[in-house]
């Protein structure tokens, strides 16, 4: 009666474990901004879109070779090994034992060899699924870490992109620098040509040469930039910088500057990026581990058995057999189970919170994503038209100082007004480039 009492009291307390109710999620149903919306299929591989073989190449190798990539598949590994490591405490181990000696007897001063070798096999039986429960806890985490390693593959694509667009970006502004700098210079020779028949002041051959080294000036500054970028493409691919070389453009083309992104539905968006599996599994995982510290407030039955031979001194080779259930009971532990059970909730719910914050970052990252590139995209079209206002105002300038109908400042101010035009055009039509990036990254699909 009093064994019952004790088996019985420890049940009795863990009924009193009352488990908190975790909110439900709320996902919105559609986009803010009016979109059509396409499957998770038609964004695979986004960045071919761009239609940039060189580009499409830098991607694949930081996904196969980058040593971001490597670490995290081998945190997968590591993981999958503690989850098998977890699965094997659901079955019964079995062993060998054996030991061999010499020994003496008392009573009959006998002296010989003994010997012992057979199998032993243990089980604890999961009556309160403990066991199972941690191999929950290893399979969300391994689930975790998987939506790590995607997300790594994410981070990787979209920084690549970026940091290709950067260097074709600099390698344009570059190549109109070199383009300004040559009509610039045609234009001190005339000047100079002017000021040395006495048609021209001193003056104006001063502004003209100034106007042409701030130019030249400008040029290292893109090839630095492009430099850095290459440099930095290197290391996200996992190659040595002396043996990353990025084609020859012919013509100096910022990819994916006229690409118009495409969006998932928000239920295909939640489901898929892997900051939001990542969260949802560390939540499981934390759960599954709350039921583990619960599970340290009932008994624990195991059986344990050996069969095998002996001989000794005392008697003949025999065959020998032992079974056991061995039991164990928490009674009094002032509060360290209960103690242990409120961390684990108090994890869950951090668990709960991040995954909760997770779900509000994905819709402002997708919806300021679209805000970001529908703005850009105004912006460039504004700057498109400034550029060819600016560039037929130069051509004006010129053509009335020769004329003799404007001063050479005015030429001046005209060349610098189209310089600019064409650098902001260049920095929008870059920036509208990554908008779309930062667009797809924000879907999660990779």
């Amino acid at each position: 009666m009093k064994l019952t009492i004790l088996w019985i009291l420890p049940l009795l307390l863990a009924g009193c474990v009352t488990r908190q109710e975790l909110p439900e999620l709320k996902q919105p149903d559609a986009w803010e901004g009016a979109a059509a919306t396409v499957t998770t299929n038609e964004l695979s591989a986004w960045w071919t879109t761009f239609n940039d073989p060189a580009l499409t190449g830098l991607v694949e190798t930081a996904l196969t070779n980058s040593p971001q990539q490597q670490i995290a598949a081998a945190r997968i590994r590591e993981a999958r090994g503690i989850r098998r490591s977890a699965k094997a405490g659901l079955f019964p181990s079995l062993g060998i034992r054996g030991d061999a000696g010499r020994e003496r007897e008392a009573l009959t001063e006998s002296t010989g060899n003994f010997y012992t070798a057979g199998f032993d096999a243990s089980y604890e039986v999961d009556l309160f699924g403990k066991n199972r429960n941690t191999l929950n806890a290893a399979d969300a985490q391994l689930r975790a870490l998987e939506a790590d390693l995607q997300g790594v593959e994410l981070s990787l694509a979209a920084e690549v992109v970026r940091t290709y667009i950067d260097f074709r970006a600099a390698e344009k502004q570059r190549a109109i620098a070199g383009k300004n700098l040559k009509a610039q210079e045609n234009t001190l020779k005339l000047v100079q040509q002017q000021h040395a028949h006495g048609e021209a002041p001193r003056l104006d051959v001063e502004r003209s040469e100034s106007l042409v080294n701030t130019t030249r000036a400008s040029i290292p500054e893109f090839r630095r930039l492009a430099e850095n970028a290459r440099l930095q493409l290197a290391v996200l691919t996992g190659r040595p910088s002396q043996e990353l070389r990025i084609p020859h453009a012919d013509t100096a083309v910022i990819p994916g500057a006229d690409s118009t992104p495409l969006l998932l539905a928000p239920v295909d968006v939640m489901a898929g990026r892997p900051d939001i599996r990542r969260a949802a599994a560390v939540l499981e995982a934390n759960s599954a581990l709350v039921e583990v510290s619960v599970a340290e407030l009932y008994p624990t039955i195991s059986l344990s058995g050996f069969f095998g031979f002996a001989d000794g001194v005392l008697f003949d080779s025999a065959r020998i057999w032992q079974g056991a259930i061995d039991g164990a009971v928490n009674l009094i532990d002032f509060g360290r189970v209960e103690g242990q059970i409120d961390a684990a909730e108090a994890r869950e719910r951090q668990a709960y919170e991040q995954l909760r914050q997770t779900v509000l970052q994905a819709v402002a990252d997708v919806e300021s994503a679209m805000t970001d590139y529908a703005r850009i995209r105004e912006q460039r079209g504004s700057l498109e038209k400034a550029y060819k206002n600016s560039a037929r105002a130069l051509k004006l300038s010129e053509a009335l100082f020769r004329e003799g109908e404007v001063s050479f400042l005015d030429v001046l101010d005209a060349q610098r007004t189209a310089n600019d035009a064409d650098s902001a055009l260049v920095s929008a039509e870059a920036a509208q480039a990554k908008s779309v990036v930062r667009l797809y990254k924000s879907l999660g699909i990779y």
